[in-house]
């Protein structure tokens, strides 16, 4: 798909977004971005879902991401999967398994927020497996 195309479709699906964010989601796609989850902790990071978890394999279904390339999905998350989705991924031995599926718009969210209440979350195997606007406040609070 060209920028364009792709901006087209991700505004349809984020239209609470600004212009400025769907050209980051764009750019993030593009420029095969990954960021931690917590600063000083490099075993949890977002990465941007390039396809649905359709692919079954041991421990979940297969999905392309940015940076990982192939990232196997917790069975809970993988119905979530789709193009333009953050996937929150936890280090297991060498392979990164997707534990939450989360909308740009609430991702951009928790990036503005301390990331030590969300990756306590994460590292307790309490973090959902599905994070949009409706829900991300609920985790926000845990961090102020």
């Amino acid at each position: 798909m060209s920028r364009l195309e792709l901006f087209y479709h991700f505004k349809k699906i984020y239209p609470e977004c600004s212009r400025k964010e769907i050209e980051d989601l764009i750019e993030a796609i593009k420029g095969d971005k990954y960021w931690s989850v917590h600063p000083e902790h490099k075993d949890a990071i977002y990465v941007v879902a390039l396809t649905r978890a359709k692919i079954p394999k041991a421990g979940g279904f297969q999905a392309d991401a940015t940076y990982l390339k192939k990232v196997t999905i917790s069975p809970e998350a993988a119905n979530f999967s789709r193009r333009g989705r953050v996937l929150l991924a936890v280090k297991y031995g060498p392979n990164y398994i997707g534990k939450s599926v989360i909308t740009w718009s609430a991702f951009l969210r928790l990036m503005n927020k301390n990331p030590d209440p969300i990756y306590k979350l994460v590292i307790e195997g309490k973090i959902p497996f599905f994070i949009n606007n409706k829900n991300v406040s609920a985790i926000i609070r845990l961090s102020n």
